[in-house]
């Protein structure tokens, strides 16, 4: 089943493209995808819309293995007392419940460059749509509190299911390969003044950082699919 954010390869050229950098363990881009897909939705463009998924580490010095969990990160990297980090939780959880989607307060924790690597593998090997599909399924599964994403089975699995060959899945986990593409991802992504994640790119002229609100995705996506229109000859 194609998903609502990605375009069958078979269809007209999208309307709008949103190019997002994120990360599967960033909570904001958790929210902020929810809203964009709320906003897509509610402007009728479902069909519109290809929305492609790009590497971003939230914390590169996170340890690869040796898995923690996301309380007691918070508290040891950013210094936070534990309380407010689970009032921050909290308050990330209503957001996402008012959109309709579960929030998970206690998640594992580690280094999610191999993740990146799977993904960059994926498309490769499958398309852009394949890998955006992958990434922002095991996002959503991981907050839900569903998946576990350090876990090699599970995201070899997922990426075998999506279409990539079993050993060359394996592989770009274990960090043989494909470590160049997420760098050059990352870099972009720099370049164009991103900090942090989710950050947006709209029809390759138009960012946007961080998890906007509903209604500011709604007149971006409203201003852009008009301006995409008229460059096209159409009503």
């Amino acid at each position: 089943m194609t998903s609502p954010l990605s375009t069958p390869t078979d269809a007209p050229a999208p309307l709008i493209t949103v190019d997002v950098w994120t990360d599967v363990v960033c909570p904001w881009c958790y929210v902020g995808e929810a809203r964009l897909h709320e906003a897509i939705e509610a402007e009728g463009l479902s069909d519109q819309v290809e929305v492609r998924a790009h590497s971003f580490e939230l914390d590169p010095t996170s340890p690869v293995g040796g898995e923690q969990d996301n309380i007691g990160h918070l508290v040891r990297a950013k210094g936070m007392p534990e309380s407010s980090v689970r009032e921050m939780e909290e308050q990330i959880r209503a957001m996402a419940q008012e959109l309709g989607r579960e929030y998970a307060i206690e998640r594992p924790m580690a280094n999610t460059r191999g993740i990146h690597r799977v993904m960059q593998a994926l498309g490769e090997a499958r398309g852009v749509d394949a890998a955006t599909e992958f990434f922002l399924d095991l996002q959503r599964s991981y907050f839900t509190g569903a998946a576990n994403p350090f876990e090699a089975a599970t995201v070899t699995g997922r990426a075998v299911a999506a279409g990539l060959d079993e050993q060359i899945a394996r592989t770009a986990y274990e960090g043989v390969s494909h470590d160049g593409a997420v760098e050059a991802e990352v870099r972009e992504a720099a370049s164009m003044g991103a900090r942090g994640v989710p950050f947006f790119l709209f029809n390759d002229k138009y960012t946007a950082p961080g998890a906007l609100p509903t209604d500011a995705f709604r007149q971006a996506l409203r201003q852009i699919a008009d301006e995409a229109r008229a460059e096209r000859g159409q009503a």
